[in-house]
């Protein structure tokens, strides 16, 4: 039995596994990268290897998806990695419908009963981050901040009550911790020109923070203007 499985959600746990079979990461990469973990040059990368190790996934696997077809590989598992190969195959296929939607190639989300509704969530969030990233050119729209861990994909309409937008681009903007957390809060939106609307509960504080800021449009897919309205009428009034 494995000592550190419990203590990670099945999305990190997935993840784990995908950076070992698909991308042949290292067991301390992984620690560090995915689970966040301290992983030291030496010694490092325990916790990923005891999580691989109760999948029954060793070092003969590392990689393995890059040049195995993982349907073969799962008409011959057994156990544990069976059930690894299925969840990890069930999220990939999540991993490709949520960047159809996000490109508009296609109307529904997936359902895939092999992972779990927080997974699927999750995974549809992901990809969505990464595109917005990439089409803001890793920036947030209003200040200079550049730093990923500190740019978050914020939903204008939040992920919470329009299932129907979840996954649409013209409804995210990359913004940084600060403006993203002004902006949920609706102390500020952008009117129909991208130009910063400010809220009800702005102050002068807040005033001063912004009034010079200018909204940088992305490489493509800009801020649907109906949804900004929405937000302004119900988060900013």
């Amino acid at each position: 039995m494995a000592r550190y499985v419990e203590r990670f959600t099945e999305d990190e746990i997935l993840k784990v596994i995908k950076a070992y079979l698909l991308e042949g990461l290292s067991h301390r990469k992984i620690q560090a990268l995915i689970l966040g973990l301290p992983a030291p040059d030496n010694g490092g990368g325990y916790i990923a290897m005891d999580i691989l190790h109760y999948y029954n996934i060793y070092g003969d696997k590392k990689g393995i998806l890059v040049n195995e077809n993982i349907n073969s590989l799962i008409e011959n598992a057994t156990g544990n990695y069976l059930e690894a190969l299925t969840k990890i195959k069930a999220y990939c296929e999540e991993e490709n419908e949520a960047r159809k939607v996000i490109k508009g190639l296609k109307k529904d989300n997936i359902v895939n009963t092999e992972i779990e509704v927080a997974t699927r969530q999750r995974v549809g969030q992901d990809k969505l981050r990464e595109y917005i990233l990439d089409i803001y050119e890793h920036k947030c729209a209003l200040c200079d901040i550049d730093k990923d861990d500190l740019l978050i994909c914020s939903h204008i309409v939040p992920w919470r009550i329009d299932e129907q937008n979840r996954l649409n681009p013209k409804n995210a903007i990359c913004l940084c911790a600060q403006h993203d957390k002004l902006f949920d809060k609706g102390y500020f939106s952008l009117d129909e020109s991208y130009g910063i609307k400010f809220g009800l509960k702005a102050d002068e504080k807040v005033i001063n923070l912004l009034k010079d800021a200018e909204f940088r449009e992305p490489l493509e897919d800009s801020p649907d203007k109906e949804l900004l309205k929405v937000h302004f009428d119900s988060y900013c009034l």
